[in-house]
């Protein structure tokens, strides 16, 4: 079995690359803020974990830890842009996302496999530093603007479905109009605005590719989830079907075990 990284650091990577295209598509009104905006990555926008959404002096500290450090790209330098993401324990309603909760039969390269898709809600924060208020604001106001456009608010997330596959799944932000907020602080020649967004996400259920089968095969007398071989295994064994052009109708009989099949004319479902 291999399931090496969960489906929420996925997310995180498509997150983090809505902030890189934002910069891209951003307008710098002042000289600091052209400086941003063609720094280096590592130097212009950092992730932070989960427990530091709402918490701007802990995102603050933790990035200043960099300062000093022998690898200048890690340095802390102002302004900086800095983001948080943590799930959301409500999962997205089925008016906000569809999603499949059901194992669908597919195959990839020639192999039988099982997909089934679930929504996955996260909340993400960015939380803006900068020397004066302006340039603050001015980005976290230019962030809600891109927000506006239902092109860039709309997102494809690529998973590994285990075996060396992957596959791009639907996200968006939620929300079309965002506010930046400013946040208090005591500290001088330091201004911080952050925005909130809800990105909700359809995550797939892979069985066949990864090794991991103990799924929708219910349980045994002791409640112990029943292996599986990764598909359903299950095939038609009898149908009945019509000729186009005489409208004729037949029925096919098939023998799982030894592969054979015969067909009679019928009278049909109805006959």
């Amino acid at each position: 079995m291999s399931i090496e990284r969960d489906s929420l650091k996925f997310i995180q990577d498509a997150w983090v690359r809505m902030l890189l295209d934002f910069r891209a598509w951003f307008y710098p009104e002042t000289p600091q803020m052209v400086e941003w905006k063609r720094r280096d990555v590592m130097q212009a926008i950092r992730a932070c974990r989960a427990s530091m959404v709402d918490d701007t002096e802990e995102m603050l500290a933790s990035y200043r830890k960099n300062v000093n450090k022998d690898d200048k790209l890690t340095s802390a330098f102002m302004p900086v842009m800095l983001t948080a993401t943590a799930v959301v324990d409500q999962p997205p309603s089925v008016s906000q996302l569809l999603t499949v909760p059901y194992f669908i039969d597919c195959m990839i390269d020639g192999k039988n496999i099982r997909i089934r898709t679930v929504g996955s809600a996260v909340r993400a924060q960015i939380a803006f530093f900068a020397t004066n208020p302006h340039d603050a604001r001015s980005v976290c106001e230019q962030f809600c603007a891109y927000m506006t456009d239902d092109f860039r608010r709309k997102i494809k997330i690529s998973y590994d479905l285990g075996g060396g596959y992957s596959d791009e799944y639907p996200a968006m932000v939620l929300e079309n109009e965002l506010f930046p907020s400013p946040v208090p602080n005591e500290q001088k020649n330091l201004s911080i605005f952050t925005v909130d967004v809800t990105l909700i996400c359809t995550v797939p259920h892979v069985l066949g590719l990864n090794g991991f089968t103990d799924v929708d095969n219910g349980f045994d007398e002791n409640g112990i989830p029943k292996h599986g071989d990764g598909v359903n295994g299950e095939v038609v064994t009898h149908a009945y079907t019509t000729e186009g052009d005489t409208n004729d109708s037949y029925e096919v009989v098939a023998n799982k075990d030894t592969g054979e099949s015969t067909v009679s004319v019928s009278g049909g479902l109805d006959g």
